[in-house]
């Protein structure tokens, strides 16, 4: 797409059009940019698996956050909240709502067997659904399996919950990372950001 609007011709060309080309030429190529850069965070949305995973350290990354994907087994996002606390965010690879017995549950544990140490919290990253709108999408784990993840120790968080958090981020930083941390010390279930935060 920006290829689109570089230039009509080979590069000596822009040099030699008007100013007022050059300036909405480079006007054009900054907005595509700035598009291009908010484009990875919508991956937040609709991605699974590696794909969502990587959006996830992007968006943490961009709430300054150290955040660094795991490609090792189990994998996930290890996002660094301080010097002893780190959030463990294991992405879904499915679309389908998360059973008790599924393999999302069994990687989890494993996060919390093989990577996480005692001040470490381990969640869940889902997109069920993701060719429906957010609001308009099913319960992302059946009861049994959120009861189950809660009884682990573990937490859930959606995609478009984490999209949420960066949005605010892009104009209120200090709530959103405030928000960061309270995921962190959220005790279970399916973590939400209240509306009174997002208006």
């Amino acid at each position: 797409m920006t290829e689109l609007v570089a230039h009509p011709g080979p590069e000596w060309v822009v040099a030699e059009m008007p100013a007022g080309y050059q300036t909405r030429l480079s006007e054009i190529q900054r907005l595509m940019a700035d598009l291009q850069e908010m484009g990875r965070f919508a991956r937040l949305l609709w991605n699974v698996g590696q794909p969502l995973g990587e959006a996830a350290r992007d968006a943490f990354t961009a709430l300054k956050f150290d955040a660094q994907v795991q490609h090792t087994s189990p994998s996930g996002v290890i996002v660094r909240l301080d010097g002893k606390r780190r959030l463990l965010v294991i992405p879904s690879a499915t679309t389908e709502a998360i059973q008790k017995k599924g393999t999302e549950l069994t990687h989890v544990f494993g996060a919390m067997q093989e990577m996480a140490e005692e001040s470490d919290r381990v969640a869940l990253l889902t997109n069920v659904s993701p060719e429906k709108r957010p609001a308009e999408r099913p319960a992302d784990l059946a009861p049994d399996a959120l009861a189950f993840l809660v009884r682990m120790g573990a937490m859930h968080i959606t995609g478009a919950t984490l999209f949420a958090l960066w949005k605010l981020s892009l104009h209120e930083m200090e709530r959103a990372r405030a928000q960061v941390e309270r995921l962190h010390a959220y005790e279970g279930g399916t973590f939400e950001v209240p509306a009174s935060v997002l208006r």
